[in-house]
């Protein structure tokens, strides 16, 4: 599956393009993508899970500037019609940031890898948050970013 370059965001061609809006107002401060994400049918949950912290994860790593990456296993749906095993985020400073990580091969190589363990039919946003209640402390990630450069 080749990537589709939509304005500066390499994306799986079954994807599609990618409608970035004007973030550029000073309320723009933390970008985040948010996407959908889905098992391919011959794994099971841990499989899938499993490889993307073993495999994938330290592929995504080395997508610099990339400041956060977190991925939310869905324990149970509360509501709605979206179904999904888990929900991605990746933080960036600001949209540039962003943008410039897409023209990179580190980009082009994770998206590449999502096949192998995921079905590529997931839906990206690129968010700007508002925070009204702060999130507690972060704790440390689940694997040490240094180790997946090395």
């Amino acid at each position: 599956m080749s990537p589709t370059r939509s304005s500066g965001m390499a994306v799986p061609s079954s994807i599609g393009s990618i409608w970035l809006p004007d973030l550029s107002s000073p309320e723009a401060t933390v970008i985040k993508v948010i996407g959908t994400a889905y098992k391919r049918d011959d794994f099971t949950t841990q499989e899938f899970f499993d490889y993307w912290r073993d495999v994938h994860a330290p592929i995504s790593a080395k997508i610099g500037p990339m400041r956060g990456y977190v991925v939310s296993e869905v324990i149970r749906k509360v509501q709605g019609e979206l179904q999904a095993e888990a929900f991605i985020e990746q933080w960036w400073d600001d949209l540039d940031a962003f943008e410039k990580a897409g023209e990179t091969p580190e980009m082009e190589v994770a998206w590449a890898d999502v096949s192998n363990y995921a079905k590529t039919t997931g839906t990206f946003w690129v968010t700007k948050e508002h925070v009204y209640i702060p999130p507690p402390i972060p704790r440390g990630g689940t694997l040490s970013r240094q180790a997946w450069l090395a």
